[in-house]
């Protein structure tokens, strides 16, 4: 027997037990008067949870909603409730909110954000002080202390599942957890591909469950600490260095690749990585060392980055999208759970 194999089944019981509490009522399930959409996924990190949240954000308030997004605010040195946005302006930092709530507030302008331990608490707070008409809960599908109105997973087709149960993969739950979910979004999708065993895996759980193909493309690039978004042909034909501390780089790599930037090295930190002096210099270094003309990194990444530490070389920023195979049939569903927005 494989020594990892009892860990992986005691973690599977304690992650049921605790689903099952909440199912039944021993564990408080808070719920919050405006709808909650909730974006979420089976797997640890790198599956686009984020630009699919800011893409539901975009949608809804498109629709005219009031879009509060509830974020656990990850490696944030916060402590309690913390206001990221008012829909105006940001009143936060990476370093005590955390970089993926920083994304969210740059590329949601309109949106409140907020993060907090007990995301009930904050979106409470914000109905009362702003007045909302739905919550976006960002990396809810675990977050089951908070009663959701729709379920969303995202589900990577490069890795779906994560390789199993920790300690010998990344999934964060077993796959009969996908009962739970009201609708899939397969990302990282590529025209042409057939996608019918994984769909069938899903709907072996969740029968009949709809589904959303979405692929990622780089739209455009800005350079760290400018403010207006340039287009792609400034990189092509450049020899750049690519670094990330993000859940998926090899990824990162392959979405500027497909953009048709020509990247010859690469360096890779652990997601959520805090860049520091020693990370500067190696960058510095490798960078004098190949002679690229300019460097390129990701938004989350950009939010905990030094300009003045880069004095020779240009760091560009990549802005990464999500296009939907089927925008009517989500907007369509996101309205019947939001209701009418507020004018």
């Amino acid at each position: 027997m494989n020594l990892l194999s009892p860990v992986a089944s005691l973690y599977s019981a304690a992650v049921r037990l605790r689903g099952w509490s909440y199912a039944a009522g021993i564990l408080h399930t808070a719920r919050l008067q405006a709808p909650v959409i909730s974006i979420g996924n089976l797997t640890m990190g790198g599956t686009g949870k984020t630009p699919t949240t800011i893409a539901v954000g975009r949608m809804l308030l498109g629709l005219g909603h009031r879009v509060a997004v509830l974020s656990r605010g990850y490696k944030g040195t916060y402590d309690g409730p913390l206001l990221v946005s008012d829909g105006q302006r940001i009143h936060a930092t990476a370093t005590e909110a955390g970089d993926e709530a920083l994304v969210i507030a740059r590329n949601l302008p309109k949106a409140l954000v907020a993060v907090a331990k007990k995301r009930a608490e904050a979106g409470a707070w914000l109905e009362k002080r702003f007045g909302v008409d739905v919550h976006l809960l960002d990396d809810g599908f675990q977050h089951l202390q908070l009663h959701r109105d729709l379920d969303l997973i995202v589900v990577d087709v490069t890795n779906p599942f994560g390789g199993g149960l920790p300690p010998r993969g990344r999934l964060r739950e077993p796959l009969s957890a996908i009962r739970r979910a009201d609708a899939v979004i397969l990302s990282r999708t590529e025209a042409g591909c057939s996608y019918d065993e994984l769909i069938a895996t899903v709907r072996r759980f969740r029968p009949g469950v709809p589904y959303l193909q979405v692929r990622q493309r780089l739209v455009s690039v800005r350079k760290l600490g400018a403010e207006d978004d340039l287009p792609l042909e400034v990189l092509r034909g450049l020899a750049v260095l690519a670094f990330a501390g993000i859940g998926n780089p090899i990824q990162f790599l392959r979405t500027l690749e497909l953009a048709g930037i020509r990247v010859v090295q690469s360096v890779f930190y652990p997601d959520h990585h805090r860049y520091g002096v020693q990370d500067y210099k190696r960058l510095a270094h490798e960078s004098e060392k190949l002679s690229v003309s300019a460097l390129v990194t990701t938004e989350k990444d950009a939010e905990k980055l030094s300009v003045a530490e880069f004095k020779t070389r240009a760091v560009f920023i990549a802005k990464v999208a999500f296009e939907f195979d089927d925008l009517s049939w989500l907007s369509n569903l996101l309205s019947d759970v939001a209701g009418a927005a507020v004018r």
